[in-house]
């Protein structure tokens, strides 16, 4: 299977008592089912209304049917799922599933994220769905949660992995909040768009019964009645998280305590009630802003190394006393581990601690658990290499950030287990935080590390273990002196390569990157007007379009029957 599939799983179990709402999800039967007709769809509704739930029973009762409806999770903080090319790579490896005829080429899967998708939803549109009068449909949750990363384009962030145009026989279901920017965005994208917007007065009455669905559901163990139902719904606001998270902190109280008139209105009071109650334990708070920094899930081990816990009896005091805050989930080899439970609660508790604070808990991250060299476990090594950097750079260690950044070690695994372009990126991001900062000594030493591994982007992804030999002459040629470059990049001991003597070079500094794809000479090539594509026409007899920011392969164009340009 060329891409891999993320499994959602631990997503998914959020939901998994999600009652109500039959009208809707009928209508969205009709939607992408019964009309059979190619459209985007998108539930769209504030914090805590449900477009998640709603989603996930909808994609829960087409695979009850025996129905394979790809899907992707973005989560903001969550790595490989906020990550174009990871969504597509994992949507790919269930489309793949689903139809293993239809198997994408080498070739594809180094192709731009968008580009990849459609090839792969165009050939099984042409040789699977149509022929047999099949419809596809592809579910993205979280579109309000994809923040591009520093420096990308900012025209239109989803085209990093949403097609234009949709091919035939194939639909998106996709959730978003109700005014984000995003939303007019899909408005220009070719095909039909349908909002089912859950904020819509119409709704009010559906939206309370769902609430009314879950509150019932937690009556009998919780030992409530009719009144404190009916109160606790009128407080919601229809807001599904309130309901959630105000069932599992009655749960953690004494029955005394569940009183009708403290129950809070809406999700933000809901919020500040129970943040006033946990900012009185500097265990809990501290440990809730380690997650807020975290990039991923963690386990209690993980979690208490960080924040410094030294018995299990601290550990398991942050779980009680946390617990309507927190999802957790298992990982492959079955440890429990926690994140916070709604994108939410991480906005309200990152407002509450301040920045000085959360730049402390990236601190203690960096020492704790994303050190280099990592350990030889390898969860806590593919934290390191992910995210070793992003703590560094978002904890203002500079300093830090710098030593890890020129460890050719570290950036050589990078390249070689998660891939050139993410050591590319990862740089890049930290390059453009660091000139913000007003550090302007690293800055330009960033910099200039970052141009050089986009520059020799198209070697590492050949050959990630030159990665030495390929900076250093790089940065020889940009003007370093061999003194500088041995002083301040870290190379293993003994490590022999041919190395420049002389930085003289032909190549125009504005050169970026090296384009790699064609077989043949290339004859022509022009940019377009918002500079974010390059067209090269070659000997080959195609014409091929470049994405400049990535360096990606966009797409090939065939048909010719002679050399292409003049």
């Amino acid at each position: 299977m060329s891409g891999e599939r993320i499994d959602y799983g631990i997503e998914r179990q959020r939901h998994e008592d999600f009652v109500g709402r039959a009208a809707l999800l009928a209508r969205l039967d009709q939607l992408l089912i019964s009309d059979r007709t190619d459209r985007w769809v998108v539930v769209t509704g504030g914090p805590g209304m449900g477009k998640s739930a709603m989603l996930a029973a909808w994609l829960a009762q087409r695979e009850a049917a025996g129905a394979v409806v790809p899907h992707h999770f973005i989560r903001r903080g969550e790595y490989d799922w906020d990550d174009p090319a990871k969504l597509v790579s994992s949507l790919v490896a269930q489309i793949e599933e689903r139809f293993p005829d239809q198997r994408e080429s080498a070739a594809d899967v180094q192709t731009h994220p968008t580009t990849r998708l459609v090839a792969m939803l165009t050939r099984v549109a042409a040789n699977e769905l149509r022929p047999r009068g099949e419809h596809l449909v592809v579910l993205i949750d979280g579109l309000d949660e994809y923040d591009p990363p520093a420096g990308a384009p900012t025209g239109d962030p989803l085209a990093a992995f949403l097609p234009h145009a949709l091919p035939r026989g194939v639909s998106f279901l996709c959730a978003c909040r109700p005014r984000h920017p995003y939303l007019p965005m899909l408005e220009t994208r070719d095909g039909e768009l349908v909002r089912l917007d859950l904020d819509d007065p119409d709704l009010t009455a559906d939206n309370d019964a769902t609430v009314r669905g879950l509150w019932e559901q937690a009556a009998p163990p919780l030992g409530l009645d009719a009144r404190f139902i009916d109160e606790a719904v009128a407080r919601a606001g229809g807001n599904l998280q309130h309901a959630v998270m105000l069932r599992k902190h009655l749960a953690g109280r004494p029955v005394a305590e569940r009183r009708v008139e403290r129950i809070p209105r809406g999700l933000a009071a809901l919020l500040v009630k129970l943040w006033q109650r946990i900012a009185t334990d500097p265990l809990t708070v501290r440990g809730l802003g380690i997650l807020c920094a975290a990039r991923e899930a963690l386990t209690l081990d993980e979690l208490g190394a960080v924040a410094g816990w030294t018995d299990e009896a601290q550990r398991q005091a942050f779980v009680r006393d946390a617990s309507e805050l927190l999802v957790e989930t298992h990982r492959a080899d079955q440890q429990t581990e926690y994140r916070l439970h709604h994108d939410a609660i991480h906005a309200h508790i990152t407002s509450m601690l301040g920045p000085a604070v959360v730049r402390g808990h990236h601190a203690a991250l960096a020492r704790q658990l994303a050190t280099w060299p990592a350990p030889r476990d390898a969860t806590t090594r593919r934290y390191a290499l992910r995210h070793a950097l992003t703590h560094r750079a978002a904890a203002g260690d500079w300093t830090e950030a710098w030593r890890l950044a020129a460890d050719m070690s570290f950036l050589e695994a990078k390249c070689r287990e998660l891939g050139a372009h993410e050591a590319e990126a990862d740089m890049a991001r930290v390059a453009s935080r660091c000139r913000a900062s007003g550090d302007e000594v690293i800055g330009r030493q960033f910099d200039e590390l970052a141009r050089a591994l986009t520059r020799e982007s198209h070697w590492l992804r050949a050959a990630p273990e030159a990665i030495a030999a390929v900076v250093w002459n790089r940065l020889r040629r940009s003007g370093w002196s061999a003194d500088d470059i041995e002083e301040k990049l870290r190379i293993s001991p003994g490590a022999a390569f041919l190395r420049v003597r002389h930085g003289a070079t032909r190549e125009s500094p504005a050169l970026v990157r090296d384009l790699v794809g064609h077989t043949g000479g290339v004859t022509a090539c022009a940019v377009t007007p918002d500079s974010r594509r390059a067209v090269s026409a070659s000997r080959d007899q195609t014409l091929k379009v470049w994405d400049l920011e990535s360096g990606r392969l966009f797409a090939t164009l065939e048909g010719h029957t002679a050399r292409s340009g003049r």
